[in-house]
């Protein structure tokens, strides 16, 4: 359920979702994985910080409840809050579990001289494995449930809200396959995905919980009676909007209020000594990211109270910047072949295709393909050019480079029929044979064909004199066909000479067919 004003875990996550297209890369470098560290880190920061905001309000809903006993709304509110509670627990211990596992698995955390066994604070020890989680995930089938599990905690809260109430939640809490496409929403997450990504994929999702959780305490508290106030104390609050890890250039975005306070009462709120623009009693605070790592500000907001004292609070926020990282990859491989569209796809995190350039070194040739941010790169057949560099640059500054080799596409394999590798062959799978044929196998690209130009097949009688049949394109001809209906055992038959027509052009097959018949 979406639209409207982005929440704060919304906002948060549309990074974290960007950051994830640099899965497709094969060669993830040691700095992006640093950064899935950061990210991890940063969110776990922020889920304490929504938690802090959970307890208050479930604090409020109980204190309504004790002073109005007889009050059915307050009953009602509060029964509903314990189990939203009990929900959200059972859901955030699931996935701190499965973290652990998975860290457990791969060896754990690195290790410091204070915790040989493993530093919590740590990155985890393989931040590039990609193949552990995959098979726990995918091929022992916990992906499934953990796609399940998540809509299965979104649907349980949602239906603790009033029905009129469920289209205000705005959830990130979904685990749905990708429209228009064979890949499953596990597959799409865990197959090739460092386990860096993976673990702050585990962190995401934990504060998904939190924050619907959050937004269904808040609809609950809603409920309650508007002319009652629930005050347990009075609070600074800095809310990010966009998260609290930005790449620099972009906006930083808070909303920062006094907890607790009414809307009839206006308050002064500043950041650092500059005064807010207040709506309804929130502050919207919003500054542009120019420099690197942790960022502090204060906030102070004043008030009056009841009795005409003015009232000062104060509380300290922090986000951290990042400076943008620019993701390109082979789609295939980190090898692009001569005479093929070798697809690429680049991406910055924080930054719109559309404002990335893309340039290509000499040797190659790059156009853009259907989907922003997708290439397809064509390369020369110039043996000075062993390599091409792919450079991502926004508004003149490089974000990124990347280098590929450039290879000739591998020889076919020669098949005479069903026939394909050299030695004794029966009589009836070689009377079966009415092609010649040049498959390429085992390539990573599909749909590259040869198809057979020329070839010779010499007959060698066992006793008798050895003639060569010459033939074009994929058929036998008819003289060859009836040397094999001919053939007996001892006869030897050599497909050799052979010339395909590929995507590069006309090669020459370096390897030959050589077939004895058998008895």
């Amino acid at each position: 359920m979406s639209g409207g004003k982005l929440t704060v875990r919304q906002k948060m996550i549309n990074m974290m979702y960007l950051v994830l297209t640099a899965l497709l890369a094969l060669n993830v470098s040691a700095e992006v994985l640093k950064s899935f560290h950061m990210v991890e880190v940063s969110m776990d920061s922020a889920g304490r910080n929504i938690d802090e905001k959970n307890a208050n309000t479930m604090k409020s809903i109980a204190k309504f409840h004790n002073d109005l006993k007889d009050d059915t709304k307050g009953t009602e509110a509060y029964n509903k809050s314990l189990e939203v509670k009990k929900i959200a627990d059972e859901g955030l211990k699931y996935f701190a579990e499965l973290k652990a596992t998975l860290i457990t698995n791969a060896g754990g955390r690195k290790q410091t001289d204070e915790f040989p066994e493993g530093d919590p604070n740590e990155e985890v020890a393989q931040p590039n494995n990609i193949e552990l989680h995959a098979n726990f995930m995918i091929n022992k089938g916990e992906g499934a449930k953990v796609k399940a599990k998540i809509n299965e905690i979104r649907t349980k809260l949602l239906a603790l809200c009033p029905p009129e109430k469920r289209a205000f939640v705005k959830s990130d809490l979904y685990a749905d396959d990708p429209k228009n496409s064979t890949q499953t929403w596990e597959s799409q997450l865990f197959e090739r995905t460092p386990l860096a990504a993976v673990i702050a994929l585990m962190s995401k999702t934990q504060n998904d919980i939190k924050n619907t959780e959050s937004q269904v305490l808040d609809i609950l508290k809603g409920t309650l009676t508007d002319d009652v106030q629930i005050v347990t104390d009075f609070e600074a609050q800095i809310i990010p909007i966009n998260g609290t890890n930005i790449t620099l250039g972009n906006k930083y975005e808070a909303d920062i209020f006094l907890a607790a306070s009414s809307s009839r009462s206006e308050a002064d709120i500043t950041v650092n000594g500059n005064k807010l623009v207040s709506e309804k009693g929130i502050g919207k605070y919003s500054t542009t990211v120019t420099r690197e790592g942790e960022n502090k500000f204060k906030a102070v907001i004043t008030t009056v109270n009841s009795s005409g004292k003015a009232m000062r609070y104060e509380k300290e926020g922090s986000f951290f910047a990042l400076a943008p990282l620019a993701v390109i990859s082979a789609t295939k491989m980190n090898i692009v072949y001569i005479g093929l569209d070798n697809p690429i796809s680049v991406s910055v995190p924080g930054v719109s295709a559309r404002e990335v350039t893309v340039s290509c070194s000499a040797g190659g040739n790059l156009r853009a393909d259907k989907n922003n941010g997708t290439y397809l790169l064509t390369v020369q057949q110039n043996p000075a050019i062993r390599k091409v560099t792919i450079t991502a640059t926004v508004k003149g500054r490089v974000m990124g480079f990347a280098e590929y080799r450039i290879r000739q596409i591998p020889k076919p394999t020669p098949m005479l029929g069903p026939i394909e590798s050299s030695g004794s062959v029966s009589l009836g799978m070689l009377k079966s044979a009415n092609f010649v044929l040049t498959p390429l196998k085992d390539f990573a690209f599909e749909g590259v064909d040869f198809k057979p130009q020329s070839w010779s097949l010499v007959y060698q009688p066992k006793n008798g004199q050895a003639t060569v049949e010459n033939g074009t394109g994929t058929a036998i001809t008819s003289r060859a066909k009836s040397f094999m209906n001919n053939a007996r055992p001892g006869d030897r038959f050599i497909l050799m000479n052979i010339k395909a027509v590929g995507p590069a052009g006309l090669v020459p097959l370096p390897a030959s067919l050589s077939l004895e018949v058998r008895p």
